[in-house]
């Protein structure tokens, strides 16, 4: 009797029952790699260009901050503060350093791949000099721009640099007085014009009037000999990919209160 009730109990609470092993069939794993193929094919075209979104939104945050600092620096420190931009003929200012200045060529030497892609901070005095004391330094390194992002070359064009259209005109380029370049302790180094976009004491954009950086996807190759040491060629000029596409990129610099904001507003193309 006991027997018969200990058997039917371990029946009624399952105890003793043989238990089935969860698997997939081949139907069940051929239909979700069929779904995960699908979702890849879809997904694909969305992530190819998920890093230049990047690219382009990480030149815009760089941008904004710096001439932020630029223009804080500048009413802080009750100073002029120039954004200084890499000249585009850093192979002409090799060429007119003396031999001797070792220093100075190598400095221009490690700028040569930042053309249209780096810029600095410089103030033309420090907190406690004699007002009007001409005392430029900088204030930051070099900075580059993310790779794949590049100035036009069209900014740097000094025949545009009195365009009537902000977004045409090219920057102007410091010639008087002259700013240091490389950095702040060549001035006794020939003077090389560098183009540039200066706050005034009030963080009001010294020009009078408003400034556009426009940005743009692209990339340049600088030729190098067999000795693997950079060579000046005609061709090493950047690549906009697709042309003309910095037409919606710009960060925008307002003169009189001196911020910076992105602007995307469609623009004629630039010929």
């Amino acid at each position: 009797m006991n027997g018969r009730f200990q058997s039917r109990k371990k029946c009624e609470s399952g105890v003793g029952r043989p238990r089935r092993l969860a698997a997939f069939t081949i139907i069940e794993l051929l239909v979700v790699i069929g779904i995960i193929a699908l979702l890849t094919t879809i997904g694909l075209p969305a992530l190819k260009g998920f890093g230049k979104g990047t690219g382009m939104a990480g030149a815009q945050r760089q941008m904004l901050q710096d001439l932020g600092l630029a223009r804080l620096s500048a009413i802080n420190g009750r100073t002029t503060v120039y954004v200084v931009f890499v000249p585009t003929n850093v192979f002409d200012c090799i060429a007119r350093v003396a031999p001797t200045d070792t220093r100075t060529r190598q400095q221009l030497t490690n700028l040569i791949t930042a053309q249209y892609a780096a810029y600095a901070l410089l103030a033309t005095r420090t907190v406690g000099d004699q007002p009007g004391r001409w005392h430029p330094r900088y204030l930051s390194e070099w900075k580059r721009l993310p790779q794949g992002i590049l100035i036009p070359p069209y900014k740097f064009d000094p025949a545009l640099a009195s365009a009537p259209d902000p977004y045409l005109r090219s920057f102007p380029m410091a010639t008087s007085p002259p700013l240091p370049f490389p950095t702040g302790k060549t001035l006794l180094s020939p003077v090389f014009p560098v183009p540039y976009i200066v706050f005034n004491s009030q963080g009001q954009l010294a020009s009078g009037r408003d400034e556009l950086i426009p940005l743009a996807e692209g990339s340049i190759f600088f030729t190098k000999d067999q000795n693997g040491q950079y060579v000046y060629s005609k061709n090493d000029v950047p690549v906009i990919n697709p042309p003309l596409n910095y037409t919606n990129h710009f960060i925008r610099i307002n003169w009189l209160t001196g911020r910076a904001s992105v602007d995307e507003a469609t623009r004629p193309k630039f010929k």
